[in-house]
């Protein structure tokens, strides 16, 4: 019996090994593509939560972190101080959008735990080919919008598309919920004490 024991106990320590080695090589395995300040500063000083993958295009994605214990206006000084935006919004309705050269950082009240801010790390791909221009209103004009995103009329062009097909228009990551499909396949992270239940693929 004592032998049958050992043995019992050997294995239970041997699948935990497994297992803990398994998602430490998930973790290892994930790589970034936003490489430029300040998501840097955002990588190293915050957790990575979750990633959203493009609808249109299967290899982009915007990533999602939370500063725990943070208000929007404290990461966005943060981030201010890492790299100066191009263009930073107002704050309209707990969001707050900083334009960067390449990409665009939403910071975003976490709507289950007010005293959080999600940081969500976009390039100007995504949220051409992704967004809901609803998202912006009260925040940055449709001229700056076009500018950034290097086109002429994207506010009407994308609300036509959302109005064909809503599940396709990414309304931001507190408020789309499980109602945004994008690919399948984007890298799948998933950590941190926030709540889990966010758009993005990779479910």
């Amino acid at each position: 019996m004592g032998v049958v024991k050992n043995l019992l106990f050997v294995t239970f320590i041997v699948t935990v090994f497994l297992l803990l080695s398994a998602c430490s090589s998930q973790s290892s395995d994930y790589e970034t593509i936003y490489k430029e300040e300040p998501a840097n500063f955002v990588q190293e000083n915050y957790p990575l939560f979750d990633v959203v993958g493009s609808a249109v295009d299967s290899s982009n994605y915007s990533e999602v972190y939370v500063a725990e214990g943070k208000k929007i206006d404290d990461v966005a000084l943060e981030l201010e101080g890492a790299k100066q935006p191009e263009k930073i919004s107002e704050k309209n309705d707990n969001k707050q959008v900083l334009v960067y050269d390449k990409f665009f950082v939403m910071l975003t009240e976490d709507e289950e735990n007010s005293s959080n801010t999600l940081i969500e790390l976009a390039n100007k791909e995504f949220v051409k080919d992704n967004y809901n221009p609803s998202f912006f209103q009260g925040m940055l004009v449709m001229s700056v919008l076009n500018s950034a995103l290097n086109t002429n009329d994207w506010g009407s062009n994308r609300r036509s598309q959302c109005g064909s097909n809503p599940s396709q228009c990414y309304g931001g990551y507190s408020s789309s919920g499980g109602n945004y499909k994008g690919y399948e396949n984007s890298p799948t992270v998933r950590g941190g004490t926030v709540r889990g239940g966010g758009p993005g693929s990779g479910k």
